[in-house]
């Protein structure tokens, strides 16, 4: 069965969402463009007060100051897959030996499952982007293969790193610091983070830090009040806060780099303080692709096409997107590097 470009992206739209935390929780808005190009407002939080002007003077003009515009192409992602005559003429994955199915039958099957894997590779590449983003404040995009070196840095100022007894665990103060940094980011942004996420080995010295067990011993206060409770496979709950309104989590999940290797998706020694309610959108560049001799460009966030080889016998399956993760304000969440 032949399936129509817009009838497959319609498909996507429609299907189950894969859920990925950092670009699920906090680039939770999306939109789509109408080019590859895009301007990005990377803003600076400021809040200036109205001016003071005389009784018989119309105004005076304050200017849009707090945010420059820059313009980025869109990075592409485009994976694909191959489908031969021998995928759909023997027994696939988890079928019955004896199956009656024929190969018309297998190709649809085949070609369901590659695009759910092919939309899935985009996902965990938007989760890195997200990841990249929220700790380093820039995105390298790189592809010495395909020739690609592009970087897109947002000026992302709040990232520190604790030294010698400032370190957690090495009589740094934790509280203490968490209440400076919050303030920091109310003070830049007029909002307060209410979430701190912490690599494992951070979550263990925050657990046995004494200032915080202190805090918990106070009777009645209950300022830090710990509950562990598992969220999901990766996420659980440690506790709360009171005083400075934050939530406590630890995050053990990984993911394979562009080099082949296993990486913690927070990196160790490392915290995230932030809002839960999310602190930027994906951004979709318009995708073009070659359809029926012509040229032919799609407003979406993925694109799939299925390219038939007649003279080889096989089916391509490829899927595009366009996503670059935008920051609201880049001065709405910290990173430290604790330990």
């Amino acid at each position: 069965m032949d399936y129509t470009t817009r009838e497959m992206i319609e498909a996507i739209e429609i299907s189950n969402p894969m859920k990925r935390f950092f670009s699920a929780t906090f680039f939770n808005v999306s939109h789509t463009h109408t080019a590859a190009k895009i301007e990005v407002d990377i803003k600076k939080g400021k809040r200036r007060m109205a001016p003071f002007v005389a009784p018989r003077v119309g105004g005076k003009v304050i200017s849009r100051d707090g945010f420059t515009t820059n313009t980025f192409t869109t990075p592409k992602i485009a994976p694909e897959r191959i489908m031969t005559l021998d995928d759909i003429t023997k027994r696939g994955l988890g079928e019955n030996l004896y199956s009656k199915k024929t190969p018309e039958e297998r190709a649809d099957e085949l070609l369901s499952r590659d695009l759910n894997e092919l939309d899935a590779s985009i996902e965990n590449r938007k989760e890195w982007m997200a990841r990249e983003l929220l700790f380093k404040g820039k995105i390298d995009i790189v592809n010495v293969d395909e020739g690609v070196d592009i970087q897109v840095d947002y000026n992302f100022t709040n990232n520190l790193v604790l030294s010698g007894s400032e370190c957690w665990g090495a009589g740094g103060n934790i509280l203490n610091d968490l209440r400076q940094w919050r303030r920091d980011i109310i003070r830049k942004t007029g909002n307060a983070p209410d979430m701190l996420i912490l690599a494992p080995d951070v979550a263990e010295v925050f657990t046995n830090d004494d200032t915080i067990k202190a805090s918990m011993d106070i009777l009645n206060l209950k300022n830090v009040v710990m509950e562990p409770k598992v969220v999901d496979s990766a996420l659980t709950f440690l506790g709360k806060i009171a005083e400075i309104g934050i939530e406590v989590y630890t995050y053990d999940e990984w993911f394979i780099n562009d080099d082949d290797k296993e990486e913690s998706m927070i990196p160790d020694g490392t915290l995230l303080l932030i809002n839960s309610k999310g602190v930027g959108s994906f951004e979709y560049g318009a995708v073009t692709i070659m359809e029926e001799n012509d040229f032919v460009t799609y407003e979406a966030e993925k694109v799939p096409k299925i390219i038939n080889d007649t003279k080889n016998e096989i089916k391509l399956i490829r899927m595009t997107s366009r996503p670059l993760p935008i920051p609201f304000d880049v001065d709405s969440w910290y990173t430290v590097q604790v330990i």
